[in-house]
């Protein structure tokens, strides 16, 4: 990998956004670059946490990059998710000032493709697992909507999702909520005949059910119709370290990184 050519010197384009009930950073990229092209969900960036002097880091407590996912563009605008949680490194993000410069390196990985027949997406997020699933897929409806397709959203959510964040989703996307697990499959059961497609932010505990869920209302699982984002322990970005390895539904490993962080269900359950 020419990793020269996925280096960025990114600038801060303002204060933390929300999105979707989700912290987001936004940055100004060079626009005109090949590397930025393609899909924006699913894919993510490494940021170095640390500024330079002359060629020196100034803070080596925070050494490894973090890897932030893509949440939308807007020409030369990207918007990553910063998780909301005491990493210093995410601190660091945080605490940058308008205009300050961040080292990225990306976008890696493979994102979320939709094929150009398809016209019902049906979005999954479980929002008890990760509050910031729902904005990580916020980059497939547009797409879909502009070619006169329709989007249906299953939520499983404590209820904790406000009004503001589903107020950020283009008004033709239906949004239902399922508030306990009973209701969750329920709708699920509902959505899974109409849908073309399923795009998903869920816990790897619940692929297996989705697996058999999808079987018993289309008689098989077929590659294509199912594709997950999988959230890892992403360090190198090129599948050397093994930090970010997950079993496959054959027994085998596969390293999120370089593989993913998309990947068929097909590839992780069946």
């Amino acid at each position: 990998m020419d990793t020269h050519s996925l280096a960025h010197t990114a600038h801060i384009a303002g204060p933390i956004r929300w999105v979707a009930g989700a912290p987001c950073l936004p940055l100004h990229l060079p626009e005109g670059n090949a590397t930025l092209a393609g899909p924006v969900a699913g894919r993510y960036f490494l940021a170095r946490c640390a500024d330079e002097v002359d060629g020196e880091r100034t803070e080596w407590s925070i050494y490894l990059r973090r890897p932030l996912y893509a949440v939308q563009r807007r020409g030369d605008e990207w918007l990553l998710h910063l998780p909301p949680d005491d990493d210093p490194g995410h601190g660091w993000l945080r605490r940058r000032a308008k205009s300050a410069p961040v080292d990225l390196l990306g976008p890696f990985g493979n994102g979320f493709s939709l094929p150009e027949d398809g016209r019902n997406l049906l979005l999954l997020a479980d929002l008890t697992d990760n509050p910031g699933w729902l904005a990580l897929l916020l980059g497939v409806v547009e797409p879909l909507l502009d070619r006169g397709g329709r989007v249906t959203l299953l939520l499983r959510s404590d209820g904790s999702v406000g009004e503001a964040a589903l107020s950020q989703l283009p008004i033709p996307v239906e949004v239902q909520s399922a508030p306990d697990e009973a209701a969750w499959a329920r709708a699920l059961n509902g959505a899974i005949p109409w849908a073309d497609q399923i795009c998903a932010g869920l816990p790897r505990s619940r692929y297996a059910s989705l697996a058999q869920a999808i079987q018993a209302k289309r008689f098989r699982l077929e590659e294509g119709f199912c594709q997950l984002l999988v959230q890892a322990d992403i360090l190198c970005a090129v599948g050397a370290c093994l930090a970010c390895v997950i079993p496959t539904a054959n027994g085998g490993i596969i390293r999120t990184c370089a593989h993913g962080p998309v990947f068929d269900l097909t590839q992780l359950a069946l």
